[in-house]
């Protein structure tokens, strides 16, 4: 079968979906429409060793507003009509609505949109979110009495949040938890000889993941205990409308270790020398990098918001749920993985027995290839 992935960066599919492609390139052609700018070498060749064929297709740029929508809608309308894909997995929100709107006119057997996190954004008010809702809410009805469509969800909270604003029918949904884990990368790491305890947050620096609240908390931390390590590995987009301020980053680089944007390649080294994952977020689909720091042995310090506690087992057996927006609570539960080493390695030796047990690959990858042969 001729499958499609329509992924707008390359680093996001290489860190979020590169082994499910893989799994499903072994029997099938597969596609994947993206933008190779900025791409090393060693990710293109990567590419090639699993048999995935690259159609480059440049991102749409915020400077050209809805000149370059247009643009990016019809030539990637271009490509899918050329290489006739039978399944077209659209990846992420923004282009899953692009997705329902090409769906209608350049055919193929199956379209799939993959919402990866969805709260926020769709109880945002900023103009772009305000135009998505509404032509989602018009395509909707039209996609009814189609079959060959569904909407994928990673949490059931986005799934029932994007039906009951009418943005999909309820039997046109699923729920898939994640994109899969890799346990023969992120392997398990013995901290039982480790005495350095060392916080990390990693994550694109956006006000939405929490980083201005694990800066207040590590602020606070750090004069009690000096000898704790708070760390940060994310990109800086002064660009994004939902980044971090220019203040605000050199806050952070004075308040606590900046180590840079890390290379998927290598972000397991990164939470190998960790002691206690924290991500602060709003709201997610469900976060990849709290899965593989889960698979190391890391106690997770997570909100209690949609995506973030499916990743907690039970009532603190892994890690703890924080409120939202609330850099004291997080500061508290912060605190008490300092203070207390057992509640450390049990909290983080669970982490690993649950991710593995509900977000490893095999039992991800099976639910993608079930619906390729429904």
């Amino acid at each position: 079968m001729k499958i499609c992935f329509v992924v707008n960066k390359l680093s996001f599919f290489l860190s979020h979906r590169l082994d499910l492609a893989a799994e499903i390139a072994k029997t099938h052609q597969l596609v994947l429409i993206t933008d190779l700018k900025g791409a090393s070498n060693q990710e293109k060749t990567i590419l090639e060793q699993h048999n995935i064929q690259v159609v480059e297709l440049l991102k749409r740029s915020r400077a050209k507003g809805w000149k370059d929508w247009f643009r990016y809608i019809y030539e990637l309308s271009k490509i899918i009509r050329k290489f006739s894909q039978q399944y077209i997995f659209y990846v992420t929100l923004e282009l899953s609505m692009l997705g329902a709107l090409l769906h209608n006119f350049v055919g193929g057997k199956k379209s799939f949109l993959l919402i990866t996190g969805v709260s926020n954004h769709l109880t945002s008010n900023n103009f772009k979110m305000l135009v998505i809702r509404v032509i989602q809410k018009v395509l909707n009805p039209l996609m009814y009495l189609r079959k060959d469509h569904l909407f994928i969800f990673q949490n059931n909270d986005d799934r029932l949040l994007f039906v009951k604003k009418k943005m999909a029918y309820k039997n046109k949904t699923q729920v898939i938890q994640g994109n899969g884990v890799n346990e023969d990368i992120f392997k398990f790491v013995n901290r039982q000889k480790k005495e350095q305890i060392v916080f990390l947050f990693a994550s694109r620096l956006l006000l939405s993941k929490g980083i201005k609240e694990f800066i207040e908390a590590s602020r606070i931390l750090k004069k009690r205990y000096p000898e704790i390590i708070f760390k940060v590995a994310g990109p800086f987009d002064p660009k994004d409308p939902e980044s971090i301020n220019k203040q605000l980053f050199n806050e952070l680089c004075s308040e606590v270790e900046y180590i840079g944007d890390i290379n998927h390649f290598k972000i397991n080294e990164v939470l190998s020398d960790a002691s206690i994952f924290v991500l602060p977020s709003y709201g997610e689909g469900l976060p990849k990098v709290v899965l593989e720091a889960g698979l190391t042995g890391l106690p997770l310090v997570l909100t209690n918001v949609p995506g973030c506690r499916d990743c907690i087992d039970g009532i603190n057996e892994n890690g703890f749920l924080v409120k939202a927006r609330d850099s004291k609570d997080l500061e508290e539960k912060m605190e008490l993985l300092i203070l207390n080493k057992e509640l450390r390695l049990r909290q983080g030796f669970q982490s690993n027995k649950y991710i593995t047990k509900y977000f490893g690959n095999k039992a991800i990858q099976e639910e993608y290839l079930k619906l390729l042969n429904d």
